[in-house]
Protein backbone atom coordinates (compact mmCIF):
# COMPACT_ATOMS: atom_id res chain seq x y z
CA UNK A 1 0.00 0.00 0.00
CA UNK A 2 2.72 2.50 -1.24
CA UNK A 3 1.75 5.85 -1.65
CA UNK A 4 3.44 8.95 -2.68
CA UNK A 5 2.47 12.50 -0.80
CA UNK A 6 3.02 15.72 -2.78
CA UNK A 7 3.78 18.71 -1.00
CA UNK A 8 3.72 22.32 -2.26
CA UNK A 9 4.93 24.96 0.37
CA UNK A 10 3.63 28.20 0.46
CA UNK A 11 5.51 31.17 -0.14
CA UNK A 12 7.80 32.06 2.52
CA UNK A 13 7.62 35.75 4.24
CA UNK A 14 10.45 37.32 4.12
CA UNK A 15 10.17 39.49 7.89
CA UNK A 16 11.13 43.37 7.33
CA UNK A 17 10.62 44.67 10.64
CA UNK A 18 14.15 45.59 10.92
CA UNK A 19 15.75 47.65 14.27
CA UNK A 20 18.46 49.63 14.77
CA UNK A 21 21.02 47.25 16.07
CA UNK A 22 24.15 46.66 13.67
CA UNK A 23 23.68 42.77 13.91
CA UNK A 24 20.85 42.94 12.79
CA UNK A 25 21.33 45.25 10.26
CA UNK A 26 23.97 43.16 8.88
CA UNK A 27 21.75 40.14 9.32
CA UNK A 28 18.90 41.86 6.84
CA UNK A 29 21.69 42.71 4.09
CA UNK A 30 22.88 38.93 4.21
CA UNK A 31 20.13 37.70 3.74
CA UNK A 32 18.15 39.97 1.32
CA UNK A 33 21.48 39.08 -0.95
CA UNK A 34 20.84 35.51 -0.30
CA UNK A 35 23.80 35.11 1.85
CA UNK A 36 22.03 32.89 4.20
CA UNK A 37 25.17 31.07 5.91
CA UNK A 38 26.53 34.65 6.76
CA UNK A 39 23.03 36.10 7.85
CA UNK A 40 22.82 33.14 10.14
CA UNK A 41 26.47 33.65 11.72
CA UNK A 42 25.04 37.26 12.31
CA UNK A 43 21.60 36.01 13.99
CA UNK A 44 23.78 33.64 15.74
CA UNK A 45 26.00 36.06 17.27
CA UNK A 46 22.98 38.31 18.45
CA UNK A 47 21.20 35.23 20.31
CA UNK A 48 24.33 34.54 22.19
CA UNK A 49 24.42 38.57 23.15
CA UNK A 50 23.22 39.05 26.53
CA UNK A 51 21.86 42.40 25.88
CA UNK A 52 19.56 41.02 22.65
CA UNK A 53 18.78 37.09 24.00
CA UNK A 54 15.59 38.17 25.34
CA UNK A 55 14.40 39.90 21.72
CA UNK A 56 11.62 38.13 20.44
CA UNK A 57 12.72 39.96 16.78
CA UNK A 58 16.58 37.66 17.18
CA UNK A 59 15.05 34.45 17.66
CA UNK A 60 12.64 35.39 14.42
CA UNK A 61 15.10 35.75 12.68
CA UNK A 62 17.24 33.17 13.73
CA UNK A 63 13.93 30.81 13.02
CA UNK A 64 13.19 32.48 9.37
CA UNK A 65 17.34 32.07 8.15
CA UNK A 66 17.57 28.25 9.63
CA UNK A 67 14.23 27.40 8.07
CA UNK A 68 15.45 28.87 4.48
CA UNK A 69 18.72 26.60 4.99
CA UNK A 70 16.59 23.66 5.61
CA UNK A 71 14.38 24.37 3.27
CA UNK A 72 17.19 25.49 0.30
CA UNK A 73 19.34 21.92 1.31
CA UNK A 74 17.34 19.29 3.45
CA UNK A 75 19.55 16.67 2.84
CA UNK A 76 22.69 18.46 4.23
CA UNK A 77 21.29 20.69 6.92
CA UNK A 78 19.03 18.78 8.95
CA UNK A 79 19.01 20.08 12.15
CA UNK A 80 18.87 23.34 10.77
CA UNK A 81 14.88 22.71 10.99
CA UNK A 82 15.18 21.82 14.34
CA UNK A 83 16.94 25.35 15.36
CA UNK A 84 14.18 26.48 13.18
CA UNK A 85 11.40 25.07 15.39
CA UNK A 86 13.09 25.57 18.85
CA UNK A 87 13.62 29.50 17.61
CA UNK A 88 10.81 30.70 16.40
CA UNK A 89 8.44 29.11 19.55
CA UNK A 90 11.20 30.98 21.73
CA UNK A 91 10.11 33.81 19.74
CA UNK A 92 6.55 33.19 20.67
CA UNK A 93 7.04 32.82 24.19
CA UNK A 94 9.55 35.98 24.57
CA UNK A 95 6.47 38.02 22.64
CA UNK A 96 4.05 39.18 25.20
CA UNK A 97 3.25 42.07 23.98
CA UNK A 98 2.12 40.11 20.63
CA UNK A 99 4.54 42.61 18.89
CA UNK A 100 5.61 40.22 16.23
CA UNK A 101 1.84 37.85 16.48
CA UNK A 102 1.45 38.09 12.65
CA UNK A 103 5.36 37.59 11.78
CA UNK A 104 5.38 34.31 14.38
CA UNK A 105 2.34 32.80 13.04
CA UNK A 106 3.64 33.01 9.70
CA UNK A 107 6.95 31.62 10.63
CA UNK A 108 5.24 28.45 12.60
CA UNK A 109 3.17 28.25 10.00
CA UNK A 110 6.36 27.67 7.23
CA UNK A 111 7.83 25.35 9.77
CA UNK A 112 5.13 23.12 10.13
CA UNK A 113 5.14 22.76 6.05
CA UNK A 114 8.78 21.90 6.18
CA UNK A 115 8.04 19.27 9.42
CA UNK A 116 5.07 18.29 7.01
CA UNK A 117 7.61 18.07 3.72
CA UNK A 118 10.11 16.12 5.47
CA UNK A 119 7.57 13.62 6.99
CA UNK A 120 6.40 13.36 3.09
CA UNK A 121 9.92 12.33 1.66
CA UNK A 122 10.48 10.13 4.63
CA UNK A 123 7.51 8.23 3.93
CA UNK A 124 8.22 8.11 0.23
CA UNK A 125 11.75 6.46 1.16
CA UNK A 126 9.41 3.96 3.09
CA UNK A 127 11.21 5.48 6.71
CA UNK A 128 7.65 5.39 7.95
CA UNK A 129 8.97 5.48 11.82
CA UNK A 130 10.89 8.00 10.93
CA UNK A 131 8.43 10.23 9.22
CA UNK A 132 5.55 9.97 12.15
CA UNK A 133 7.45 12.09 14.22
CA UNK A 134 7.84 14.87 11.44
CA UNK A 135 4.12 14.41 10.57
CA UNK A 136 3.10 14.55 14.35
CA UNK A 137 5.51 17.58 14.99
CA UNK A 138 3.61 19.57 12.18
CA UNK A 139 0.51 18.39 13.52
CA UNK A 140 1.68 20.03 17.19
CA UNK A 141 2.52 23.09 15.33
CA UNK A 142 -0.73 23.64 13.65
CA UNK A 143 -2.63 22.86 16.91
CA UNK A 144 -0.35 25.61 19.03
CA UNK A 145 -1.89 28.16 16.14
CA UNK A 146 -5.41 26.79 16.70
CA UNK A 147 -5.71 25.81 12.84
CA UNK A 148 -8.32 23.23 11.54
CA UNK A 149 -7.88 20.09 11.65
CA UNK A 150 -5.79 19.03 8.81
CA UNK A 151 -7.49 15.37 7.33
CA UNK A 152 -4.59 14.92 5.05
CA UNK A 153 -1.69 14.95 7.93
CA UNK A 154 -4.20 12.76 10.03
CA UNK A 155 -4.77 10.35 6.95
CA UNK A 156 -0.68 10.18 6.11
CA UNK A 157 0.39 9.98 10.20
CA UNK A 158 -2.45 7.41 10.53
CA UNK A 159 -1.00 5.46 7.41
CA UNK A 160 2.82 5.79 8.10
CA UNK A 161 1.50 4.30 11.97
CA UNK A 162 -0.53 1.52 10.53
CA UNK A 163 2.63 0.54 7.94
CA UNK A 164 5.35 0.17 10.35
CA UNK A 165 2.63 -1.49 12.79
CA UNK A 166 2.02 0.83 15.45
CA UNK A 167 -1.67 0.20 16.47
CA UNK A 168 -2.17 2.70 18.92
CA UNK A 169 -0.75 5.74 16.96
CA UNK A 170 -3.17 4.62 13.84
CA UNK A 171 -6.16 4.38 16.10
CA UNK A 172 -5.17 7.79 17.20
CA UNK A 173 -5.02 9.25 13.64
CA UNK A 174 -7.43 6.91 11.70
CA UNK A 175 -10.43 7.45 15.00
CA UNK A 176 -11.07 10.91 13.81
CA UNK A 177 -10.89 10.26 9.68
CA UNK A 178 -13.50 7.12 10.67
CA UNK A 179 -15.96 10.08 12.12
CA UNK A 180 -15.76 12.23 9.12
CA UNK A 181 -16.19 9.88 6.55
CA UNK A 182 -12.66 10.20 5.13
CA UNK A 183 -12.61 8.98 1.71
CA UNK A 184 -9.66 6.49 1.89
CA UNK A 185 -9.94 2.63 1.97
CA UNK A 186 -6.75 2.52 4.57
CA UNK A 187 -8.77 4.18 7.30
CA UNK A 188 -11.25 1.66 7.24
CA UNK A 189 -9.01 -1.35 6.48
CA UNK A 190 -6.27 -0.66 9.50
CA UNK A 191 -8.57 0.44 11.52
CA UNK A 192 -11.02 -2.86 11.34
CA UNK A 193 -7.85 -4.78 11.45
CA UNK A 194 -6.68 -3.17 15.23
CA UNK A 195 -10.23 -3.92 16.42
CA UNK A 196 -10.13 -7.56 15.08
CA UNK A 197 -7.16 -7.88 16.66
CA UNK A 198 -8.34 -6.39 19.94
CA UNK A 199 -11.37 -9.08 19.42
CA UNK A 200 -13.90 -6.27 19.15
CA UNK A 201 -15.30 -8.39 16.02
CA UNK A 202 -18.67 -6.33 16.27
CA UNK A 203 -16.57 -2.57 15.90
CA UNK A 204 -14.53 -4.30 13.27
CA UNK A 205 -17.70 -4.97 11.11
CA UNK A 206 -19.38 -1.75 11.79
CA UNK A 207 -16.28 -0.25 10.39
CA UNK A 208 -15.83 -2.14 7.23
CA UNK A 209 -19.60 -1.65 6.45
CA UNK A 210 -19.20 2.02 6.46
CA UNK A 211 -16.11 1.99 4.54
CA UNK A 212 -17.92 -0.31 1.49
CA UNK A 213 -20.58 1.95 1.71
CA UNK A 214 -18.53 5.35 1.37
CA UNK A 215 -15.95 3.44 -1.30
CA UNK A 216 -18.51 1.76 -3.32
CA UNK A 217 -15.81 1.50 -6.28
CA UNK A 218 -12.91 1.08 -4.00
CA UNK A 219 -13.75 -1.06 -1.30
CA UNK A 220 -12.73 -4.63 -2.98
CA UNK A 221 -10.26 -5.16 0.11
CA UNK A 222 -12.79 -4.10 2.49
CA UNK A 223 -15.55 -6.71 0.60
CA UNK A 224 -13.09 -9.25 1.17
CA UNK A 225 -12.31 -8.98 4.60
CA UNK A 226 -15.81 -9.06 5.99
CA UNK A 227 -16.43 -11.78 4.58
CA UNK A 228 -13.31 -13.43 5.57
CA UNK A 229 -14.62 -12.01 9.40
CA UNK A 230 -18.04 -13.50 9.13
CA UNK A 231 -16.43 -16.53 7.85
CA UNK A 232 -14.02 -16.71 11.09
CA UNK A 233 -17.55 -16.04 13.63
CA UNK A 234 -19.85 -18.19 11.85
CA UNK A 235 -22.63 -15.58 10.24
CA UNK A 236 -22.77 -17.45 7.29
CA UNK A 237 -25.67 -15.71 5.55
CA UNK A 238 -24.22 -12.06 6.90
CA UNK A 239 -20.79 -13.85 4.30
CA UNK A 240 -22.85 -14.61 1.68
CA UNK A 241 -24.50 -11.36 1.44
CA UNK A 242 -21.71 -9.55 1.34
CA UNK A 243 -19.98 -11.74 -1.69
CA UNK A 244 -22.92 -10.87 -3.61
CA UNK A 245 -22.31 -7.25 -3.06
CA UNK A 246 -18.53 -8.15 -3.96
CA UNK A 247 -19.48 -10.35 -6.91
CA UNK A 248 -21.76 -7.77 -8.46
CA UNK A 249 -19.39 -4.73 -7.85
CA UNK A 250 -16.22 -7.06 -9.08
CA UNK A 251 -15.18 -9.87 -11.39
CA UNK A 252 -12.63 -11.02 -9.20
CA UNK A 253 -11.87 -14.80 -8.95
CA UNK A 254 -10.89 -14.34 -5.08
CA UNK A 255 -14.11 -13.49 -4.43
CA UNK A 256 -15.61 -15.86 -6.37
CA UNK A 257 -13.26 -18.62 -4.96
CA UNK A 258 -14.29 -17.42 -1.36
CA UNK A 259 -18.35 -17.94 -2.53
CA UNK A 260 -17.92 -20.94 -4.03
CA UNK A 261 -16.00 -22.83 -0.81
CA UNK A 262 -18.99 -21.37 1.29
CA UNK A 263 -21.36 -22.72 -1.21
CA UNK A 264 -19.43 -25.69 -0.89
CA UNK A 265 -19.52 -25.62 2.76
CA UNK A 266 -23.42 -25.67 2.69
CA UNK A 267 -23.92 -28.55 0.40
CA UNK A 268 -25.29 -26.31 -2.32
CA UNK A 269 -22.83 -27.76 -5.10
CA UNK A 270 -24.23 -26.15 -8.02
CA UNK A 271 -23.95 -22.99 -6.78
CA UNK A 272 -20.28 -23.85 -5.82
CA UNK A 273 -19.21 -24.96 -9.67
CA UNK A 274 -20.76 -21.96 -11.25
CA UNK A 275 -18.52 -19.91 -8.54
CA UNK A 276 -15.30 -21.63 -8.94
CA UNK A 277 -15.63 -21.92 -12.82
CA UNK A 278 -15.84 -18.25 -12.83
CA UNK A 279 -13.14 -17.31 -10.76
CA UNK A 280 -10.92 -19.59 -13.01
CA UNK A 281 -12.77 -17.94 -15.90
CA UNK A 282 -11.31 -14.47 -14.56
CA UNK A 283 -8.02 -16.08 -13.72
CA UNK A 284 -6.76 -19.47 -14.84
CA UNK A 285 -4.24 -19.61 -12.32
CA UNK A 286 -6.03 -19.94 -9.54
CA UNK A 287 -5.02 -23.32 -8.19
CA UNK A 288 -7.54 -23.30 -5.73
CA UNK A 289 -10.70 -22.66 -7.42
CA UNK A 290 -8.98 -25.47 -9.93
CA UNK A 291 -8.97 -27.90 -7.53
CA UNK A 292 -12.28 -27.88 -5.87
CA UNK A 293 -13.98 -27.59 -9.30
CA UNK A 294 -11.98 -30.64 -10.29
CA UNK A 295 -12.85 -32.39 -6.89
CA UNK A 296 -16.45 -31.39 -7.49
CA UNK A 297 -16.87 -32.73 -10.99
CA UNK A 298 -14.91 -35.62 -10.53
CA UNK A 299 -17.26 -36.71 -6.96
CA UNK A 300 -20.13 -35.94 -9.61
CA UNK A 301 -19.40 -37.77 -12.11
CA UNK A 302 -18.66 -40.86 -9.86
CA UNK A 303 -22.55 -40.62 -8.73
CA UNK A 304 -23.43 -40.08 -11.86
CA UNK A 305 -21.95 -43.33 -13.25
CA UNK A 306 -23.47 -45.37 -10.14
CA UNK A 307 -26.91 -43.66 -11.32
CA UNK A 308 -26.37 -45.03 -14.82
CA UNK A 309 -25.34 -48.44 -13.16
CA UNK A 310 -29.05 -48.55 -11.27
CA UNK A 311 -30.57 -48.02 -14.71
CA UNK A 312 -28.14 -50.25 -16.56
CA UNK A 313 -30.81 -53.29 -17.49
CA UNK A 314 -34.05 -51.64 -16.29
CA UNK A 315 -33.44 -48.37 -18.08
CA UNK A 316 -31.33 -47.86 -21.45
CA UNK A 317 -32.39 -44.55 -22.37
CA UNK A 318 -31.84 -43.43 -18.71
CA UNK A 319 -28.20 -45.34 -18.13
CA UNK A 320 -26.89 -43.38 -21.64
CA UNK A 321 -27.61 -39.92 -20.47
CA UNK A 322 -26.24 -40.53 -17.05
CA UNK A 323 -23.39 -42.36 -18.73
CA UNK A 324 -22.99 -39.35 -20.91
CA UNK A 325 -22.92 -36.94 -18.10
CA UNK A 326 -20.49 -38.71 -16.37
CA UNK A 327 -18.10 -38.94 -19.03
CA UNK A 328 -18.53 -34.90 -19.80
CA UNK A 329 -17.76 -34.36 -16.08
CA UNK A 330 -14.72 -36.44 -15.58
CA UNK A 331 -13.55 -35.52 -18.88
CA UNK A 332 -13.96 -31.76 -17.77
CA UNK A 333 -12.34 -32.40 -14.25
CA UNK A 334 -9.03 -34.33 -15.60
CA UNK A 335 -7.14 -30.32 -16.97
CA UNK A 336 -8.61 -29.01 -13.23
CA UNK A 337 -6.87 -31.28 -11.21
CA UNK A 338 -4.00 -31.64 -13.44
CA UNK A 339 -3.49 -27.97 -12.60
CA UNK A 340 -3.68 -28.01 -9.06
CA UNK A 341 -1.45 -30.78 -8.79
CA UNK A 342 1.16 -28.14 -10.53
CA UNK A 343 0.47 -26.29 -7.73
CA UNK A 344 0.87 -29.09 -4.98
CA UNK A 345 2.65 -31.67 -6.21
CA UNK A 346 2.68 -33.93 -3.09
CA UNK A 347 -1.08 -34.06 -2.74
CA UNK A 348 -1.96 -37.83 -2.25
CA UNK A 349 -5.42 -37.38 -2.54
CA UNK A 350 -4.92 -35.54 -5.51
CA UNK A 351 -3.35 -37.83 -7.03
CA UNK A 352 -5.14 -40.76 -6.66
CA UNK A 353 -8.16 -38.85 -7.58
CA UNK A 354 -6.28 -38.11 -10.68
CA UNK A 355 -5.38 -41.73 -11.08
CA UNK A 356 -8.54 -43.37 -11.03
CA UNK A 357 -9.59 -40.35 -13.84
CA UNK A 358 -6.94 -41.47 -16.33
CA UNK A 359 -8.13 -45.23 -15.69
CA UNK A 360 -11.61 -44.61 -16.14
CA UNK A 361 -11.16 -42.38 -19.09
CA UNK A 362 -8.34 -45.25 -20.09
CA UNK A 363 -5.31 -42.85 -20.67
CA UNK A 364 -2.79 -45.68 -19.72
CA UNK A 365 0.01 -43.36 -20.80
CA UNK A 366 -0.75 -40.80 -18.00
CA UNK A 367 -1.61 -43.11 -15.35
CA UNK A 368 1.18 -45.23 -15.80
CA UNK A 369 3.41 -42.21 -15.08
CA UNK A 370 1.58 -40.91 -12.24
CA UNK A 371 1.28 -44.07 -10.59
CA UNK A 372 5.31 -44.15 -10.56
CA UNK A 373 5.42 -40.55 -9.00
CA UNK A 374 2.41 -42.02 -6.34
CA UNK A 375 4.52 -44.93 -5.52
CA UNK A 376 7.81 -42.99 -5.15
CA UNK A 377 5.76 -41.18 -2.48
CA UNK A 378 5.09 -44.10 -0.28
Amino acid sequence: MKRRIVIILITLIVFNNAISQTFIENYQKYFQKGDFLNAKKEIETASQDASNSSNPLVWLKRSEVNSVIYSNNMQDNQSCLEIAYMSVMKASFLDSKKTYNKDIFSQLNFVSQLYYKKGANDFNNQKYNVSILSFERSIEIDNLMNLPQNNEKYYYTGLASGLSKNSEKTKKYFTPLFSNNYPKVEVYSFLSDIYKAENNNSQAIEILKKGIKLLPNNSYQLIVNIVKLFLNIGFTSEALEYLQIGTNMYQNDELYYLQGSLNLKLNQEKQAIYSFQKAININPNNFDASYNLGILLYNSSINHLKVADSFVNSNPSKYNSEKEIFLDEIKKSAPLLEKALVNDANNKILIQCLLDVYKRLQRKEQYNKLLLVYNSMK
